[in-house]
């Protein structure tokens, strides 16, 4: 059954999630492989207009080593000129449980759009941040060069974020039924719009 009509996710995808969510290895290792599975098959499988392709983290003048807490995965659907379509961050589960690290991952999927909103040859592009299966949806503008949701600054800098800073903001499980929906949305619309530029 394709992607677009499946009414549930595939009990295999799930089931390569649970396995990798439970496993004792690094990160990369754990979510790496089922979202190459998840993309490869809600986006690319049948279609040799898109592909799926990691990419280096954005430039950051920091030097944090791959196995730090700042490591994350991060995958961009391409099409056939190389252009960028789909945005996808995934990081470690624990990032959602706490202020900072959920506002660093804002900061982070702002500076990618910075990097690649104007090479998108669609008018919008939407942006998945994953802190493990829990879902922030983005979506760039390129007419505007606008970014939703809108940035929300620190409240106060002269003192700790607060422990509910951004918080609820990844509260969509992308292995949900309400995340099979948005996803399906987000890929009828990256399709549809690349088969138009395409001709």
């Amino acid at each position: 059954m394709p992607f677009s009509t499946d009414a549930h996710w595939p009990q295999g995808l799930l089931n390569i999630f649970h396995v990798s969510r439970n496993q004792n290895v690094p990160f990369e290792s754990r979510y790496y492989g089922p979202y190459d599975r998840l993309f490869n098959y809600a986006v690319i499988e049948g279609s040799f207009a898109l592909f799926l392709a990691p990419q280096a983290a954005p430039d950051d003048t920091s030097t944090v080593p791959r196995e730090a807490v700042g490591y994350g995965v991060f995958m961009v659907v391409l099409d056939q000129d190389q252009k960028p379509v789909l945005l996808a961050e995934v990081k470690d589960d624990k990032w959602a449980n706490r202020p900072d690290t959920r506002q660093r991952a804002d900061a982070q999927m702002r500076r990618w759009y910075d990097q690649m909103l104007q090479h998108c040859p669609i008018p919008r592009l939407y942006g998945l941040s994953l802190l493990g299966t829990s879902l922030r949806v983005y979506c760039g503008d390129k007419a505007t060069g606008k970014v939703a949701p809108g940035f929300v600054g620190r409240p106060d800098a002269g003192r700790i974020l607060p422990p509910d800073f951004l918080g609820g903001e990844w509260g969509l499980d992308i292995l949900s039924q309400d995340g099979l929906k948005k996803m399906q949305e987000i890929v009828a619309y990256v399709k549809a719009e690349v088969a138009n530029v395409m001709g």
